[in-house]
């Protein structure tokens, strides 16, 4: 499923009177079965992006539209940079909580759960409580809660962020993996150039608020990118140019 962006634009309203504008006259297109990812620094509205998708929030203006067949059960899941698991539910509720509250006989809840905990490195902690888990393993279930959820958009917002840096190169490997298994429609926001560039076919400048995109790149690698090395022609290139755009834009401030 395709999305298309139009012409977005949010305003949170504010304490006292007037309105914060977050997101103006935003468009872009995130490809079907691909992985786009947006990046930008903190404050910018890429979270809010996500939230418009996912319908957590309505826009001010323009609109958010699904186009093309619809593959999957449900129209998005989102992976939030916080876990936010159940802590006094076990792995496997956590993970199959999608399939639990939309109704799913007692052996689809099993399979699903089963088979998505063992594809995000969890298959021996299914009875474990949530909050026993370290950081990592916590992001490992908040992970699998949205793959099992069945959507044709998945959302990731900075769902690295708080891991270390072995940590978080590992779980690369495995967005890539899982991407290739099923490869879902995906929305990744960062402020993490190289992270964007090495999971990413395209990656969108978001520099300033309100955050319209000033450029979208191009990364000329082709997948499967397990054990890509940093220094391949095609993701230095991109690299060096989304922080040009980076560059040109914060001199917008």
């Amino acid at each position: 499923m395709r999305v298309e962006l139009r012409s977005l634009g949010f305003s949170y309203p504010r304490r006292g009177g007037g309105f914060l504008e977050v997101l103006s006259g935003l468009s872009a297109t995130i490809q079907e079965q691909s992985v786009h990812a947006v990046v930008g620094p903190s404050g910018c509205g890429k979270s809010t992006l996500l939230r418009l998708i996912a319908g957590l929030e309505a826009p001010s203006d323009g609109r958010v539209d699904f186009i093309g067949e619809r593959r999957h059960e449900n129209r998005t899941a989102m992976v939030f940079q916080t876990p936010r698991l159940v802590p006094w539910w076990t792995v496997e509720r956590n993970v199959g909580i999608g399939a639990e509250f939309s109704g799913k006989t007692t052996d689809m809840y099993r399979r699903l759960t089963d088979f998505y905990t063992k594809q995000v490195g969890l298959g021996g902690l299914l009875h474990r409580l949530a909050n026993t888990l370290s950081l990592g393993q916590q992001t490992r279930a908040g992970l699998g809660r949205a793959l099992a959820y069945d959507a044709d958009v998945v959302l990731l917002d900075e769902p690295f962020a708080h891991l270390d840096a072995i940590t978080r190169r590992r779980f690369y490997d495995e967005v890539e993996t899982h991407w290739q298994l099923d490869p879902r429609t995906t929305l990744l926001v960062t402020n993490d150039v190289e992270e964007a560039v090495l999971l990413a076919d395209r990656v969108s400048v978001m520099p300033y608020r309100p955050g319209p995109l000033v450029e979208t790149v191009e990364v000329d690698a082709a997948r499967p990118r397990l054990g890509l090395s940093p220094t391949h022609a095609g993701l230095m290139l991109a690299t060096a140019r989304v922080w040009d755009a980076l560059e040109r834009g914060s001199r917008r401030l």
